[in-house]
């Protein structure tokens, strides 16, 4: 235990000393914004493929919630998740959030990787070099030797080289933020996005090829990893797709050609950076080493391991990305289709809110009708076993006589970060749409970014009880039901659904959904569920104009 100005320090401790990787005296983590392992594994990164043939890698390390850059490159940097450090989404700010960190240092902010070798190595020359001006604010200025915001992803290759070869330093964090632009503004998987990911290998590799011109690159150990992946033009939701990231080690101290089998998560990487350099950790921290991808050290032994991966059914129509599958229809029926996108077992699916099993499912067979508003949910079955997660489609069946039901206002609200006082504020555009959701309401030539939206209509309830509402949006939204907020999913953040409960009584209701998209990719839908009312986008045919 160390006491230092006030502030409690516990530290981890251990009956057996712990000894410290050889030959390692410089470290270099690179973190790529947005880059997902798909990303490296389409795109022709020569420098990527090297680190991994010759160290050791994982394609399968994990984010934290919400997949959302502050609250991960704060957990890469703290050893730590957001329930311990308090970074929860992008609008934290050091005196202006609403989970204080569990621990704190002197200054008043979560111990980082930073912080540990100021305190413990204090002659260290440690360097945080960063493309992204808000990484700047997760750790204390005065723990680093050398700071500097690069503003584009070649300034801040630049600075990164010219300061591993004039310091030669002990710890240097360069943080590229160019992948992630791609991502929102061309899409995941896009050409573009490949073609930013190839960039960003070409970056690293002037980093290696600074510390080889600087005479350390036999001592220096590297990571490689990103704050969260993606999906379509945004994330922050629970998806595989944002929630998978690389993590390579290579250089200095570690096995060539190693698969790292073990779990790796976000918060992972510094307890890694402090194993290497002979740090203590602090107690607050969650992470772990991985120690199995350093010469000397056995691979651990694993009781429990990571499956295949069974790929889920795919229902179509698709509705888009963060949205279940089906979609609204003014029609009689609509056809159902549903593929397998795996080699093996057959789908299986049900009609309402069951997840499917062997005795309430139906065997798929070939296209089906449904001509009222429905749940269909699958899944891939082998040996009469579940192997996949369940797909999920919400299908609206509307008459197409019934006009549209949600009254809409869009605001356009420069530099906006939160929802604003709309009392203040003209529309620019306003009308009718058929359902709570962006997909209508901002199409077209209407304005997409720093807007905001207002909906209104009359939901009808069938039944007295108690409902519970959802809003899944990028940016913020809020939720009011006959005046009263429900939901408050405010904010600066990804694709993040909130929710809230009240009883209603049996009738028409008047729901009110707020909404806006500062920039990037946006996403709004609006669920409920009740008694009798598993959850569901909020049907269609159950809005109104009016009471």
């Amino acid at each position: 235990m160390i006491m230092t100005m006030g502030t409690l320090f516990l530290w981890s401790c251990s009956s057996n000393q712990e000894v410290t990787p050889k030959g390692i005296e410089h470290i270099v983590v690179i973190g790529i914004d947005g880059m997902s392992p798909n990303g490296i594994q389409k795109a022709n990164t020569p420098m990527m493929d090297s680190m991994i043939q010759n160290g050791a890698a994982t394609l399968h390390a994990r984010s934290v919630l919400p997949s959302s850059s502050s609250p991960n490159w704060a957990s890469m940097i703290m050893g730590a998740d957001t329930e311990q450090h308090g970074v929860t989404s992008n609008g934290w700010e050091k005196f202006d959030h609403q989970l204080p960190p569990v621990v704190q240092t002197e200054n008043g902010t979560f111990p980082t990787i930073f912080t540990l070798f100021k305190d413990q190595q204090p002659g260290a020359h440690v360097g945080a070099i960063y493309d992204w001006d808000g990484f700047g604010r997760l750790f204390e200025k005065s723990d680093v030797d050398f700071d500097i915001d690069g503003d584009h992803e070649d300034k801040t290759t630049r600075a990164a080289v010219n300061y591993i070869k004039e310091h030669t330093p002990k710890f240097t964090f360069v943080h590229l933020d160019h992948v992630d632009h791609a991502g929102h503004a061309l899409g995941h998987g896009s050409p573009e996005y490949y073609k930013s990911v190839e960039k960003a290998d070409s970056l690293i590799t002037e980093i290696v090829d600074a510390t080889k011109q600087a005479g350390i690159f036999e001592k220096t150990m590297f990571i490689v990893s990103a704050d969260h992946g993606g999906l379509g033009f945004g994330h922050g939701g629970e998806s595989l797709a944002e929630m998978e990231i690389p993590f390579i080690l290579y250089g200095a101290g570690i096995k060539k050609g190693y698969t790292i089998e073990e779990t790796v998560y976000q918060y992972d990487n510094a307890p890694t950076v402090a194993y290497a350099m002979g740090l203590k950790t602090p107690q607050a921290w969650i992470g772990r080493p991985v120690k199995g991808a350093f010469i000397g050290n056995e691979a651990p032994k694993l009781i429990y391991k990571r499956k295949a991966q069974i790929t889920q059914p795919k229902i179509l129509p698709d509705a888009g990305y963060f949205e279940p599958a089906g979609g609204v229809f003014k029609a009689d029926s609509v056809a159902v289709v549903i593929q397998n996108p795996n080699n093996l077992g057959e789908i299986r699916y049900t009609i309402g809110d069951k997840v499917p099993s062997l005795e309430n499912s139906q065997a798929y067979q070939d296209t089906f009708y449904v001509k009222e508003t429905s749940i269909i949910k699958a899944g891939i079955f082998q040996e009469g076993r579940l192997v996949s997660t369940i797909a999920e489609g919400n299908f609206r069946i509307v008459p197409q006589s019934k006009e549209d039901a949600v009254k809409f206002q869009i605001y356009e609200v420069s530099g906006i970060a939160m929802l604003p006082d709309f009392s203040n504020l003209s529309p620019l555009h306003e009308g009718f749409v058929t359902e709570f959701s962006h997909k209508e309401a901002l199409s077209g030539d209407r304005p997409q970014e720093q807007v905001a939206v207002v909906f209104e209509s009359y939901l009808e309830i069938l039944e007295d009880g108690n409902y519970t509402f959802f809003t899944n949006s990028d940016d913020g939204s809020k939720l009011y039901v006959n005046g009263n907020e429900i939901v408050d999913n405010d904010g600066d953040h990804g694709v993040m659904e909130r929710s809230g409960s009240l009883d209603l009584t049996q009738g028409k209701h008047l729901v009110r959904v707020e909404f806006f998209n500062g920039g990037g990719g946006y996403h709004l839908d609006v669920k409920f569920k009740g008694p009798s009312t598993p959850k569901q986008i909020i049907p269609a045919n159950h809005l109104y104009r009016k009471k």
